[in-house]
């Protein structure tokens, strides 16, 4: 009954003994000196009270940066990975001995010192018997790989076989310097450098392509406008593996050839060379790494 009516009268701020007013917070009554037995119930009840709720919010902020450390990794691997991929993909532009016979195309930075894996068919059939004289034929765009536009400019002189390059529809430019615009005086860029180029990322394998996985394109078809850097994607609908080839539903069309097709993972599977279809629907072909590796191989 002690303890009941203390607890009573404690709430109403006045001693059990004498019934003097207490400040709240005081251990002893000011005018009988009678202890107060409340306060340190109250204190451990306290102290249990506010550990648990510091336990709480030490839990809530360990799960929220559990979860934003993980939205950045996610983030930053993604979008690290489409920029990279997109620094290294670049537009070709060939000159001809007239401009119907210039050609264009897509291509990918493969070395630091400049040096552009694209399709044969880029290069026109009127430059081919003077290749290495001719150093100004082809011009090498780099885009930003923020946007796509067109950002840098080089030169480079196209690196056929004579017979392998045909049979394959493989060649290589190899940059050698920076287009100088003489009526403006500006250079596009700057020579020599570091190129960007495309490393496939560590998690890439050596397993086959498998058919129904995803798929990106990226390179600068003349639908879009031909100088933007541009990106589709779709699956792997079809193998051709007697012939190396890989089909795709990913959107494909002229100025596309010899770009880049990468897996979910950022992983090369091969060059978008050419399409395929009927009246009624139509896919892309890719020339598959096996084949990439076979010609590379012949020609070293």
């Amino acid at each position: 009954m002690v303890i009941v009516e203390q607890k009573f009268l404690i709430k109403n701020m006045f001693c059990i003994n004498c019934g003097n007013e207490i400040k709240e917070g005081s251990k002893y009554c000011t005018k009988c000196g009678n202890e107060f037995l409340y306060d340190k119930k109250i204190k451990s009840k306290s102290k249990l009270l506010t550990k648990k709720i510091l336990l709480y919010v030490f839990a809530g902020l360990f799960i929220v940066a559990l979860f934003l450390c993980f939205l950045i990794l996610f983030f930053k691997t993604s979008d690290s990975s489409d920029y990279d991929v997109a620094s290294s993909v670049v537009n070709i532009y060939c000159e001809g001995e007239g401009e119907e016979e210039a050609t264009g195309g897509s291509g990918t930075i493969f070395s630091e010192d400049g040096l552009v894996l694209t399709n044969a068919h880029i290069i026109p059939e009127s430059a081919k018997d003077d290749l290495y004289i001719n150093d100004t034929l082809c011009l090498v765009i780099l885009p930003d790989p923020a946007t796509g536009a067109p950002d840098e400019i080089y030169y480079a002189y196209p690196i056929l076989d004579e017979n392998l390059s045909d049979e394959y529809d493989i060649a290589f430019l190899q940059i050698h310097d920076v287009f100088y615009d003489t009526e403006e005086g500006i250079s596009y860029g700057e020579y020599p450098k570091k190129f960007p180029a495309y490393i496939d990322k560590k998690q890439c394998g050596s397993d086959s392509v498998k058919l129904g996985e995803p798929i990106k394109i990226y390179g600068y078809p003349s639908i879009s406008g031909g100088y933007a850097l541009t990106i589709t994607d779709g699956v792997v609908s079809s193998l051709l593996i007697d012939e190396g080839l890989i089909i795709t539903s990913a959107k494909i069309s002229y100025g596309n050839s010899g770009g880049l097709a990468i897996d979910r993972n950022g992983c090369m599977l091969g060059i978008p060379s050419m399409v395929t279809g009927d009246e009624n629907e139509s896919f892309g072909v890719i020339i598959s790494n096996d084949l990439i590796n076979e010609f590379i191989d012949k020609i070293k």
